[in-house]
């Protein structure tokens, strides 16, 4: 629900025992074609090789994990012209202390979310430049997975970072079928513009709960125009904080973004009874990765089905 408001290995071991015994007894042959030297010949191991995803891989639903095991994402991987899920957009590196650790760090301590933190702003800007806009803008929602602790313990420390369609404003993922590379250039198909809702009212005939909102046409009737988005709680850490103050801080920044769409002052919004605000909320999940986006909306009066977008509509009645 999201608030609304109109508010050493054993092999070298034994060589070097060997070359003990030698001594003792006092034996000085060299070995033939050999430099003397027993141990320096030994190469040293390689190091792990995994299969990693290419940029521009399209997984399908038997991908979804939490975490990164390049061998089951290798299994998920779909042709882009048929349903999907996620698509790869980037395969990084986990840097910091994080990555010098013999176990992967678990979520909730601090070099975790360090770890998850850096990769998530990573992901986020090349997401960005993958679709041709800032994805929050879009019926978009973007993953960072870590690596599996099986495939950590390997040796593995990088990262898959993927996106994906939603169906709604609240984070509901969607099939998709074709890459959503430029999905927000151009035409933008993947633009969030005019919403319908799903909600319930309350008792003073206002929204009292948003259930959906699903895109639609602005020339079709609809009760909600996205208006931009907001940064909220910059700067603060710890756990997710409670929905009262998550309320006040997106609707004080909310308000003026959707006063400034329509062409109004806060106190000329203020002045309107047919126009609100809502926003697509947060959840612990956005909130450990140090994303604080907040979409804004602007909600219509339950009833008030307007066909047409109100961005500059000013003091003028809706467009119904």
């Amino acid at each position: 629900m999201t608030s609304t408001a109109r508010v050493a290995t054993t092999a070298v071991l034994a060589t070097v025992l060997t070359g003990v015994l030698l001594a003792v007894s006092g034996c000085t042959l060299r070995p033939t074609d050999t430099d003397g030297d027993l141990v320096d010949d030994w190469r040293p191991l390689a190091a792990p090789v995994f299969d990693l995803p290419a940029v521009g891989t399209c997984l399908d639903g038997t991908a979804a994990t939490t975490t990164f095991n390049p061998l089951s994402v290798r299994g998920g991987a779909v042709p882009c012209d048929r349903e999907h899920t996620f698509e790869v957009v980037l395969v990084g590196t986990v840097e910091g202390s994080a990555a010098q650790r013999p176990v992967a760090p678990e979520a909730d301590t601090e070099a975790g979310r360090e770890a998850l933190q850096a990769a998530y702003k990573t992901c986020s800007t090349a997401v960005d430049a993958y679709v041709g806009a800032d994805w929050h803008t879009g019926l978009l929602g973007i993953e960072v997975r870590m690596p599996a602790r099986g495939s950590w313990e390997g040796g593995l420390r990088s990262y898959l970072c993927t996106v994906n369609g939603l169906s709604d404003l609240y984070g509901r993922i969607s099939m998709t079928t074709g890459s959503l590379k430029d999905s927000l250039a151009g035409a933008a198909p993947k633009a969030i513009r005019c919403l319908d809702v799903n909600g319930d009212k309350g008792s003073d005939g206002w929204w009292s709960n948003l259930n959906a909102m699903t895109a639609i046409d602005c020339a079709q009737p609809h009760e909600a125009e996205f208006v931009g988005t907001v940064q909220v709680g910059v700067g603060v850490g710890g756990a997710l904080p409670d929905e009262e103050q998550l309320r006040k801080w997106t609707s004080e920044r909310c308000w003026p973004v959707v006063a400034k769409f329509m062409g109004l002052t806060d106190a000329q919004l203020d002045s309107r009874s047919d126009i609100g605000i809502g926003w697509d909320g947060f959840d612990k999940a956005q909130w450990d990765t140090g994303d604080r986006t907040q979409r804004c909306v602007a909600l219509f009066y339950p009833g008030k089905k307007v066909r047409a977008s109100i961005k500059g509509l000013g003091k003028k009645a809706l467009p119904v």
